[in-house]
């Protein structure tokens, strides 16, 4: 193209350059997607506009990510979920609401504030902090939120955290695509695959495999931080059956019912929309072409593909599958 370069104080031509940059975050590097264009004459580069698109909060999103983070937007929709304030919630944490706001509103938070966060306002943990603490809020608000936080536990969260203390809280290793086990995200990617269309278990199971290990494969991090195992019926989420007993009772939006096809009889999983603002654009990528590239496949079609999987062949029944295997991917 053909347009002015300030260095050169003239139109000139520029071309477009679209690759990966890396970002050194907190002392790692993190690789992120850049356009722009460069001038041929003098080699200076122009930033291309791009509405709502940083590229240091796109590092401080990856890195988020990597390390198994709370988002800027997950911090904001737990604080709303329990309709408090920022001031309220600062104050219940113990974290400057100056701080809070600036995490909110994409600050890079530190570890061991994001562990507050997470554990605080967890329903069963929070709970504890209302009752125990003296008055923080108005007492019309803190018994509102009580009720709340006692539905949400009653619902389902105690077995949700139950199952992610015991099978979840493993550290972020090559087993699980060196990302620590999110359970939101595992929720939303199962949310992704179900929204609008029912799909069968066995097949479910296996596209979470494919997206998991497609986005370790591109970007060396996995999207859910699931260790996936061998079974006789191909990759699946370790301890699945448990997990999906969890979501169900927690996550209302993921429905399950029984449903035959013919000769084929399954429990198949339907769901609301998903939470797309978890995702960074290389998961959407991820999820985007495992669900089209197995769109018109059935359970036993997918089933079959998986077991051709350098990974699957090499392990045994129980086994976990490493992420090393992510480069032989069929895909």
């Amino acid at each position: 193209m053909i347009a002015f370069c300030p260095n050169c104080e003239k139109e000139t031509k520029q071309k477009f350059i679209d690759r990966i940059e890396a970002f050194k975050i907190r002392g790692e590097s993190i690789p992120i997607h850049m356009k722009y264009y460069q001038c041929e004459e003098c080699g200076e580069d122009f930033e291309i506009p791009q509405i709502d698109y940083d590229p240091l909060n796109s590092a401080y999103k990856e890195y988020r990510n990597k390390k198994g983070m709370l988002q800027p937007e997950e911090i904001k929709k737990i604080r709303k979920q329990f309709e408090l304030t920022q001031k309220e919630m600062s104050d219940l944490l113990g974290i400057g609401i100056t701080t809070l706001i600036r995490y909110e509103n994409g600050a890079l938070q530190t570890e061991a504030h994001d562990q507050v966060i997470r554990l605080g306002m967890q329903p069963s943990n929070l709970l504890i902090i209302l009752e125990k603490t003296p008055p923080i809020i108005s007492n019309e608000k803190r018994e509102k939120i009580i009720q709340i936080l006692q539905n949400k536990v009653h619902d389902g969260g105690v077995l949700l955290e139950g199952a992610i203390e015991q099978f979840g809280s493993y550290s972020p290793s090559l087993l699980s695509g060196f990302k620590r086990f999110d359970v939101n995200s595992l929720f939303q990617a199962m949310k992704f695959f179900c929204y609008k269309e029912k799909v069968f278990k066995t097949k479910l199971m296996k596209l979470l495999f494919y997206a998991d290990f497609l986005h370790f494969k591109e970007n060396g991090i996995s999207i859910t931080g699931v260790r996936y195992a061998h079974a006789d019926y191909g990759p699946v989420p370790d301890k699945f059956e448990t997990w999906l007993v969890a979501i169900s009772e927690w996550e209302k939006q993921i429905i399950s019912e029984e449903l035959s096809i013919g000769d084929y009889f399954g429990e198949v999983y339907s769901s609301g929309e998903p939470d797309w603002s978890i995702f960074s654009t290389s998961e959407l990528a991820a999820l985007a072409f495992v669900k089209n590239k197995f769109q018109k496949f059935n359970s036993q079609q997918i089933r079959d593909f998986s077991h051709q999987e350098k990974g699957y062949r090499s392990t045994k029944i129980g086994e976990i599958i490493s992420y090393q295997y992510a480069e032989d991917l069929q895909l």
